[in-house]
Parts: structure tokens; sequence; C-alpha cells
């Protein structure tokens, strides 16, 4: 009688432990995506070209992509809980400041270091979850934390974008860091397990061992897989706000913001292809996803109807996430099994430096070509990106 009501008490705390990481992730992994549909009105309070607005999410989403890679090893060492309350007091410290200044270069200081802290939260609990979980659930369980990030991308960028309008984007940064402090009075009380690791490898040791990973071949290709994969979906998704708030459309943000919930799809593509993996060949789902991926460019691209840019916006956050969890796996099956917290970051840190670094190049081809050219690019990279995945089955087979 006893040890059934300790094991309903423990399923109860971890019921209630991943419901307060899902939350943490939505809202940390949501601070580097704040500022992508309200560019226009960066550039206006600052005084700055709107393309030179984009240099906001650039440089978040690159330094958040570089912390993986020293949260990851770093989770190996240090409690889950005391990484997460560090990336969410600096986060919310970060916001409220950038709020209230008044020259661009401080702001975009600010904002790097938004995505440096941020990214603790979910190198920290991704890291847990692969090390944790059993081969055969492992595509399902990536697939849950995905889709925290994914609602956590969605929920970000379209409540700051309404806030936006109805308020301003200073008070919208504040409002959002107030929800994370919210979510902060919680963790005593949901996450009283702390993780941590108590082997006596050295912190250099561990940090040399992630990098060797960088040394096998198909990690590298599977890495490559995930850096074009964002390079194309976070760089087209940026400029779809200057598209979509241009003629003919003239959007505003809140339209925007509402548009943006089409990406709610990459939910069920995530979550989809976690199980799917589970009965059909991961690879053939990567190959099929990658060209559907190329198909929806497409459809964004080279479309002037609202409703086929929106279909095109929700088939493409459904494969682009469906592929995430399937190439999380493939890449936990090359490695060791002490390596899975080291090679989710690095995936993650591949991801989003392509998406980071997207931005950046498609933002001088949208500026020095047009539209049409940008997409044109999205479209032959998605390509080459099937051509490195067929590459790199062909070496995990042999």
């Amino acid at each position: 009688m006893e040890s059934s009501i300790i094991s309903v008490t423990k399923q109860e705390q971890a019921k209630t432990a991943i419901f307060l990481s899902a939350v943490l992730i939505v809202l940390l992994v949501g601070s580097v995506y704040i500022s992508q549909l309200v560019f226009q009105e960066i550039s206006k309070s600052f005084n700055i070209d709107i393309l030179d607005a984009r240099f906001v999410f650039s440089l978040s989403c690159f330094f958040y992509a570089i912390s993986f890679f020293i949260y990851g090893p770093l989770s190996d060492r240090v409690s889950t809980k005391l990484l997460v309350l560090f990336g969410c007091i600096g986060t919310i410290i970060c916001l409220g400041i950038s709020g209230v200044v008044d020259s661009f270069k401080i702001y975009l200081f600010i904002m790097s270091l938004t995505g440096f802290f941020a990214a603790s939260v979910p190198a920290a609990l991704f890291a847990y979850t692969a090390k944790n979980t059993v081969r055969e659930k492992l595509p399902q369980a990536m697939g849950v934390m995905i889709s925290a990030s994914i609602i956590g991308i969605i929920f970000s960028r379209s409540i700051v974008a309404m806030m936006t309008d109805f308020w301003s984007w200073q008070v919208a940064f504040i409002i959002y860091a107030c929800f994370i402090i919210f979510a902060c009075l919680f963790i005593p009380f949901g996450m009283k397990q702390a993780t941590h690791n108590s082997s006596n490898v050295s912190i250099v040791r561990t940090y040399c061992d992630a990098a060797k990973l960088l040394l096998n071949k198909k990690v590298i290709i599977f890495l490559m897989v995930g850096f074009l994969l964002f390079f194309v979906y976070l760089g087209l998704s940026s400029f779809l706000t200057f598209y979509l708030k241009g003629a003919p459309f003239y959007l505003s943000s809140t339209v925007l913001g509402w548009l943006n919930f089409a990406g709610m799809s990459a939910v069920i593509g995530a979550t989809i292809t976690g199980k799917l993996s589970q009965s059909i060949s991961e690879k053939k789902l990567l190959i099929i996803c990658l060209l559907c991926v190329s198909a929806s460019i497409g459809a964004i691209g080279y479309s002037s109807n609202l409703f086929c840019i929106a279909l095109g916006i929700f088939s493409l956050f459904l494969f682009v996430f469906g592929i995430q969890p399937i190439v999380i796996s493939m890449l936990n099956q090359i490695v060791p099994h002490n390596s899975r917290g080291a090679i989710s970051s690095l995936y993650l840190l591949s991801c989003l430096a392509g998406g980071s670094v997207g931005t950046y190049i498609l933002g001088i081809v949208y500026e020095n070509l047009s539209w049409s050219r940008l997409n044109l690019a999205c479209i032959i990279l998605t390509l080459v990106n099937v051509a490195l995945a067929m590459l790199g089955m062909k070496l995990i087979k042999k």
C-alpha cells in the first residue's frame, strides 16, 4: 500500500516537472524570436533602416546557438535546476533592459545576451531527456520537447506582435519578461529533483569529448542537414515579414501574428513523425519531409493569394519540425550513449547557427535581387539537403 502511494506521488511529481519544463521551454525559446514580426517598429524606434533591424534576430539567434555548445557539455556536470534558474534570471534582466535603452548598439548587445542566457534552459532539458530515454521512445520523447520549442516560437512572435500594435514593442518585451518571472515562481515546486552527474571526468575533458564528435563524417553530414534546413526556414521566415508588410498585402503586425499561428502545424509534424518513425523507416521519412519543405517554399514564394501563402506556412512548419525528431534520433544512434547530451546540443547549435547565418545572407539576396530569387535560392538549398541526407544514409549502411 505504501509503495503504491509513493509510486503515484512520483508519477505526479514527474508530470508536474514535465509540464513546467514545457512552459519554460516555450517562454525561453520564444524570447529569442520575439523580434521577428516587429522589425519595422524596432527600426522606427532607433531610426535605422528596416533591413538593419534584422541584426537583432541574427545576433540573438547566433549567441543562442553558440551557447548550446557551452551548456550542452556543462549539463553533464551541473544541476539542471541551477542551469534553468541561471538562464531564466539572465533573460528576465536582459528583456527588462532592452525595453528602456535608446542606443541601437547597446540594444543589439543586450539582445545577444538574451540569446546567451535563454539557451541554458532548452540545452539542459533537451540533454536530460536524450540521456534518460530508451532508444525505442527517443523520437517520440524528443518530439514532445521540440513541440514545446515550436509553440514558444509561434506564441512569442504572435503575442509580441499583437501587444506591439496595442502598446509598443518595448512594453511587449517587458510584459514577456513578466511571463518568465511568473513561471520561475513554480520552479522550486515543480523541479525538486536536480540532475547532477558525479562523474570524475574533468570539465575540460567533457568539452574535448564533445568536440571529438565533429570528427565523425556521419555526424557532420547530419549536422549540415540541420544547418541548411534552418538556414532556409528562418531566413525565409524573417523576410516573409517584410514581403507581407509591403505591396500588395500591407499586413499589420496583428494580422501577421494571427497568420503566424498557422505554424502550430509544427507541433503536429514533430508528434506525427516521432510516432511514425517507430513503424516506418526514418530514412524514407526524412527524404519525404525534405522534398515537402521544398514544395512548401514554392507555395509561399510564388503565390499572390494569401490563403495559399498561409497553407504554405502551415506545411513549411509541419515538415521542418517533423524532420527534427528523425535527425536527432539518427544522431543519437551514431554516437555513444554518454554523448547523447552533447550531440543533442551540437545539433541544436547547428540548426540555430544556420538560422542566424541564413537571416544575414538571405538579407543580402533580398536587398540586391528580389523576393522570387530568394525563394529560388531556398528551393535549391533544400534539394542540396536531400542529397546530403542520402549521402549520410549510405555512410550509416556501410
